[in-house]
């Protein structure tokens, strides 16, 4: 019977001691920055970010860096989608990608926000970890670079957004 056990639980050993190594390590990172994140997002009002998005949304960096990471701070996944509605509609695509694709750079800094893709930020931890990398540093790379990018994808939408609105705009003329 001790062979049928061994040869169960054997190859399972290492995952274990994966699954305590982020239980030990990640763990009470991602609960304090869990509490110590909601307190701060409860701070920030819903109201403030929809006037932002009025006010200053014609602005591409404010449109497509400011707010995501905003929406997503204050009102976190999936409720970050209803400040697009505070945008044009031609506006609106790009900003939704740029929303969607920020959901996990945002979740190194502050978890509460995309709080059901944890799992993600464990399983880029680890190597990190591993490495003898400060997590802190990873965060706050990994945090940045999604600004970057998310911003390239958002102009890019936004670009074929335009296209695909004044090809349709000159096939209706057409008919």
């Amino acid at each position: 019977m001790d062979f049928w056990v061994e040869g169960y639980a054997g190859p399972l050993k290492p995952f274990v001691d994966i699954f305590l190594s982020y239980l030990f390590t990640t763990g009470p990172y991602i609960l304090v920055s869990l509490a110590i994140g909601s307190l701060l997002s409860k701070l920030v009002q819903k109201q403030w970010v929809f006037w932002i998005a009025e006010h200053f949304g014609q602005f591409r960096v404010v449109r497509y860096m400011l707010l995501p990471f905003l929406s997503l701070f204050a009102l976190t996944n999936p409720a970050c989608y209803e400040i697009g509605s505070a945008l044009k509609e031609r506006h609106k695509p790009a900003f939704y990608d740029a929303a969607v694709s920020f959901c996990h750079p945002v979740t190194g800094l502050f978890p509460f926000s995309n709080s059901g893709e944890i799992f993600f930020l464990i399983g880029a931890l680890y190597p990190v970890i591993k490495l003898g990398i400060p997590v802190w540093q990873f965060a706050i790379a990994y945090f940045v670079i999604g600004l970057v990018v998310i911003m390239i994808k958002a102009l890019m939408t936004e670009y074929l957004t335009q296209r695909f609105l004044n090809q349709l705009n000159q096939a209706k003329r057409g008919e």
